[in-house]
């Protein structure tokens, strides 16, 4: 019986649907790569721009020009006659204390110059005969004219001219007697004896022909007469008002002083007078301490504000301040530039564009706002809280701290642009 074979046909199987899988996890394992590499590179970013955090110290002050009222009075001098000045400017003198020499003629003022030299010299000769018999030890003559000689390079700074005449005539004789050692008493007396003969000569000659001119009143000696004396008086900064001040510093000074000899400051005090904008006035209150920086001269004064005057809505206020400290350059001055100082500051500068606010959460919950920056430590981002002292236009000065380590210190880098800043994190130096 023949065997029968059975023909079978063969199923299709099934495709499995694996390629949908695959693009979703290529999708998926893109997606995980730029995310991670996004974290990445957020971590190690480029390094950002910083500066350093610098110690200054910066004023809190607006400019305008001031003009000094004073209570002046000329002194008078006859027209033509020479004159020799006893003081200085900027000087103190008592009432009727002498102030200048006139002389009746040019003759007589050429005999007076005759006779200075010879009054220095016969002093210093009389200085080297008592030396003869000092026993002054050397060595501590040699210290009394090195700090001689350190006071007189202080007071020709002051520009105190009897002061200066003062201490050099001391180093003349200090020096003298430092070397009294050699001195021959006989040359020396001759050379004396004959001086004073010539002294006494001149002396006749100039009997009844000098005037002895003498402070009306106590106060401060100025040679410079400029005809404001009688215009800028502290009475007539009465109730002062911006367009009065206008007109008064306007008018033409009077020419009928201009044969003074020079002018006595009386009193203790003078006043400055500026305009000022009405926004700063607001800031101020009468009795404030402000300090006034005369920029053409280099120099400071404490002063106070003695009256603010801002009537309606006008954008300039007077305001008048009082001060007491006398100078030689000061009782000539009339005019200034100056600088208004109402505070000044000491601290770090942080550019405006680095400042931070950072959120705080307490142990009960309460969150509060830390104002701060983010400096560059090593490869560190970290956030240091700021205490602002000052604003300017385009930074701060903050507070420096020596105790806390939390708060930002001189020469820290701080980031002034950056992205992603976060509290210790690392970045790419």
């Amino acid at each position: 019986m023949g065997q029968q074979t059975k023909s079978t046909k063969s199923k299709p199987r099934k495709r499995r649907n694996d390629g949908g899988n695959r693009v979703v996890f290529i999708i998926a394992a893109v997606l995980m790569v730029i995310y991670l590499g996004g974290r990445l590179s957020n971590a190690f970013s480029a390094a950002p721009e910083t500066t350093p955090a610098l110690h200054v110290t910066v004023n809190d002050s607006f400019t305008s020009d001031g003009w000094f009222f004073r209570d002046e009075e000329p002194i008078d001098n006859a027209t033509g006659s020479s004159v020799k000045h006893i003081v200085y400017s900027g000087e103190r003198v008592q009432q009727d204390a002498p102030l200048a020499i006139i002389y009746s003629d040019q003759e007589s003022m050429d005999l007076s110059r005759q006779l200075d030299p010879l009054e220095e010299r016969i002093s210093l000769l009389d200085t080297a005969l008592q030396s003869t018999s000092d026993s002054s030890n050397i060595a501590k003559l040699d210290q009394v004219i090195t700090l001689t000689i350190e006071q007189l390079a202080e007071q020709v700074k002051e520009g105190s001219g009897s002061s200066v005449a003062s201490a050099a005539s001391s180093l003349r004789t200090l020096s003298l007697r430092r070397e009294a050692g050699n001195v021959d008493t006989n040359e020396v007396s001759a050379e004396r004896d004959a001086l004073v003969s010539e002294q006494s000569s001149l002396e006749h000659q100039l009997t009844g022909r000098t005037t002895e001119l003498t402070a009306s009143s106590s106060g401060y000696f100025s040679e410079v007469v400029d005809g404001y004396e009688s215009i800028l008086t502290p009475s007539s900064l009465d109730e002062m008002t911006v367009e009065q001040f206008d007109k008064t510093v306007a008018q033409q000074p009077s020419a009928e002083d201009s044969n003074s000899l020079g002018k006595i400051v009386k009193g203790f005090n003078w006043y400055l007078a500026a305009k000022i904008p009405a926004e700063q006035a607001e800031r101020l209150q009468v009795g404030q301490e402000l300090t006034v920086n005369f920029t053409q001269a280099s120099m400071e004064s404490k002063v106070t504000v003695h009256s603010i005057n801002h009537q309606g809505n006008s954008d300039t206020a007077l305001l008048v301040m009082e001060g007491t400290e006398f100078s030689s350059e000061m009782v000539s001055m009339r005019e200034q530039p100056i600088e208004i100082i109402i505070a000044t500051y000491t601290g770090l500068k942080v550019p405006k564009s680095a400042v931070r606010v950072q959120e705080q959460t307490d142990s009960d919950g309460k969150t509060t706002q830390i104002p701060g920056v983010f400096i560059l430590s090593g490869s560190i981002q970290k956030f240091k809280m700021i205490n602002e002292l000052f604003e300017a236009d385009d930074y701060y000065v903050v507070e420096q701290s020596a105790t806390n380590s939390d708060m930002l210190v001189e020469r820290d880098q701080v980031i002034v642009q950056g992205k992603n800043l976060q509290n210790n994190m690392v970045v790419k130096t």
